[in-house]
């Protein structure tokens, strides 16, 4: 229960009372024909509070010789209340509605009786509810000094936090201290005030943990922005279309990250930097891949060159065959740009000896 419930159990002061009061206006009515079903329902409604009295002296009068005087004036209106039943069972309304009004007061009597323990019973009541919150709150603290000190460990100025929380626990200390002098209204207070303290200390965590986000964010995306451009100055020795390709992809992702963190949307960017890195893997595969085949279209056509003089017809056929593979690349087309690499590997080789001497045949 929190600290802002407990005042609602200072309004219910005489519980029993006030229940019988509410509970029975038909029973003080004047004498007149009613239903068997209300009537039926009254004594219902009594039983159960008798019941219910019963378990409260039981439990909560210490006085053995009140206890008794209470549980013997009970067993009576528990009579009463069998002989009002009877009398509706047999059809005598009316009777059975007057001694339901004795019954009202009877326990009106006994619910005046008991008004000490009822209050004693809600001030403990209270007292159990302000060692519950007590508990929570230093629960929380505790929870938020963890956090605190991790914050600590990433460079966070985390002063403020800290010194609210220490208040909070100064608070609670001293509202424990009234408890055990009896001091409930003091107690109480002092619980609200360090309610207001961890409130004020969880805005702190919010605003720290912004600023560390705004912080690590940043450096992901300059460590991402210069993992980036290692790859293309790699690839711009190797293949500069790839690497322009590459480039340009890049450089817009870049672009849309750090436009996201510079309008505090950090979910959004946190997102996009996964996504970012997932789709590198994949583009930096691919693109290994492109400068390799690419590599090989060139090596292709400088081999057609050469063997151009000996043998046009395979010449021809290299430099086709290396046309397919830069178009498969160019369309991303995975199947066409494998099939016509095979094929242009096995050209490359016969074209390896496409110009040697045949041996000479003795005569």
């Amino acid at each position: 229960m929190r600290v802002k419930d407990l005042d609602t159990l200072k309004t219910t002061s005489v519980i029993a009372i006030i229940t019988l009061i509410l509970l029975y206006p038909l029973a003080a009515t004047t004498a007149q024909p009613v239903q068997s079903d209300k009537i039926n329902k009254l004594i219902e409604i009594l039983s159960k509070e008798v019941d219910r009295l019963q378990s409260f002296v039981k439990n909560k009068v210490t006085n053995t010789t009140k206890q008794e005087e209470l549980l013997k004036q009970l067993d009576e209106v528990k009579a009463l209340i069998n002989n009002a039943s009877s009398l509706a069972s047999s059809g005598n309304y009316n009777e059975s509605m007057k001694v339901l009004r004795e019954v009202r007061v009877e326990l009106i009597d006994i619910a005046r009786k008991i008004v000490p323990e009822v209050f004693a019973e809600r001030k403990h009541l209270v007292n159990k509810s302000i060692e519950a919150e007590i508990r929570a709150l230093r629960n929380q603290i505790n929870a938020m000094e963890n956090v605190a000190s991790r914050f600590q460990q990433k460079g966070v100025d985390t002063h403020n936090l800290t010194q609210l929380l220490s208040d909070a626990k100064n608070l609670l200390n001293q509202a424990e201290e009234k408890l055990k002098l009896n001091d409930t209204s003091a107690a109480l207070q002092l619980v609200k005030q360090a309610w207001s303290e961890v409130k004020e200390a969880e805005r702190s965590v919010f605003t720290l943990a912004h600023q560390l986000r705004l912080k690590n964010i940043s450096e992901d995306a300059t460590r991402l922005e210069r993992i980036f451009n290692n790859t293309y100055n790699r690839l711009k020795g190797i293949s500069p279309q790839a690497a322009s390709e590459f480039q340009k992809w890049a450089s817009d992702s870049i672009q849309r990250l750090k436009s996201l963190i510079a309008n505090g949307r950090y979910g959004e960017a946190l997102g996009l930097m996964r996504s970012l890195t997932y789709q590198y893997h994949e583009r930096e595969i691919f693109m290994w891949h492109y400068a390799r085949e690419e590599g090989l279209v060139q090596m292709a056509k400088q081999l057609a060159l050469v063997i151009r003089p000996c043998n046009a017809t395979l010449a021809e056929k290299l430099t086709a065959t290396a046309n397919q593979l830069s178009n498969a690349l160019s369309s991303k087309d995975a199947s066409k740009a494998s099939a016509a690499s095979s094929e242009l590997r096995e050209l490359i080789i016969q074209a390896r000896f496409a110009c040697r001497a045949k041996p000479r045949h003795k005569p």
